[in-house]
């Protein structure tokens, strides 16, 4: 009899984890018979609204409408806990995707004996909550993690974790994949992100800068800004940019498509090195040619001047990005390796195998 799952995603799909490690499950766990039911311990909808205040509640949100919704919040998902917990009874598993509450998860452990697995991505154990997050590694009875460096974190606590790579979703990039045009003489050059990864952009401002400067048929993307991008990115002086405050699946897969060249720019600090590659194989899926930072995992999922390029100091973007901007079958060659990469490596039928054995011990060893 196959088992029955609980999963419970931090605020549905209103974050990127919510879809990229839950919902794009969805018909995996039906065709393989399982009873499954998706939840949310945060509302979604305030946190789109915290995240992404529509413009006329911009002046609100600093005068302190945001502290109030952060409350709400705070009470909505303390009620939600409780009811959690107890619909947790039902079910011989709880997968939980980025919810890494301490109270939470022990109310769960007294209120069912289910399996409780416990999926998270980023430095968690940063900025004074090491404690707390290690008491929850305690708590569950399997991890998953999107990266090795992350694992080898955890592993120090409980040795139950496994790495599941992040999804970039390219079968559906693949339903509405066309042939890029080769007679446009515009570039663009393109980011994905959230407004928390923003600051990034810093560190390659000023090879931007120069890039624009040399080359008038460039165009910069930024995908995923927020409302109040103009207080996260740089002030660029001669960039000529635009924004997309937010996104959906299927306007992802938009944005990226029309992208020459995918930035993934990291600082070397912690944060950064635990962040996984989930762009920079977004990117990919998207065909686009990709120059990271070689930080964490990007330094060996890239291999420099085959399916990407790896830049490490200001000297190397500008050089690297000038030899892309000016190299029309550069960019195809790069764009077929990084497809092939994904296509082989990255899809959701290889991760959710992978998570099954996590999930469902017994049935994958059967």
């Amino acid at each position: 009899m196959k088992k029955r799952i609980l999963i419970v995603l931090e605020a549905g799909t209103a974050l990127p984890s919510g879809v990229i490690r839950g919902s794009i499950y969805r018909e995996y766990f039906r065709e393989a018979g399982y009873e499954v039911c998706f939840v949310h311990r945060a509302s979604p909808a305030l946190c789109t609204l915290i995240d992404v205040p529509p413009v006329g509640l911009r002046l609100l949100m600093n005068a302190g409408l945001r502290w109030c919704l952060e409350k709400i919040q705070s009470a909505y998902c303390l009620v939600s806990g409780l009811i959690l917990a107890r619909r947790a009874k039902r079910y011989d598993v709880v997968y939980m995707s980025k919810v890494t509450s301490k109270r939470f998860v022990e109310r769960l452990r007294k209120s069912t004996t289910a399996r409780l697995v416990l999926d998270f991505g980023d430095a968690v154990w940063l900025r004074g909550k090491a404690d707390s997050f290690d008491r929850v590694l305690q708590t569950v009875d399997a991890v998953t993690t999107d990266n090795e460096i992350t694992a080898a974190y955890v592993r120090r606590i409980n040795a139950q974790c496994t790495v599941i790579p992040d999804c970039p979703q390219v079968e559906a990039f693949d339903r509405r994949r066309t042939s890029k045009s080769a007679s446009s003489p515009v570039v663009t050059i393109g980011w994905i992100g959230s407004p928390s990864t923003l600051y990034n952009l810093y560190l390659i401002w000023e090879p931007l800068e120069l890039l624009f400067a040399r080359h008038d048929n460039l165009r910069l993307r930024l995908v995923g800004t927020g409302t109040d991008f103009l207080k996260r990115i740089p002030p660029f002086e001669h960039i000529k940019y635009s924004c997309r405050a937010c996104y959906t699946q299927s306007e992802m897969i938009e944005e990226v498509s029309k992208m020459d060249i995918g930035l993934f720019p990291l600082y070397n600090v912690e944060a950064s090195r635990v962040r996984g590659i989930l762009k920079a194989v977004v990117y990919m899926a998207g065909e686009a040619a990709v120059v990271c930072s070689p930080v964490g995992q990007c330094a060996d999922l890239i291999q420099d001047g085959v399916n990407g390029f790896l830049a490490n100091t200001p000297e190397e973007w500008v050089q690297k990005l000038e030899r892309l901007i000016g190299d029309t079958d550069l960019r195809r060659n790069f764009a077929r390796h990084g497809l092939e990469l994904v296509r082989r490596h990255f899809t959701v039928a290889q991760s959710f195998n992978k998570l099954i054995s996590v999930l469902d011990p017994e049935a994958a060893i059967k």
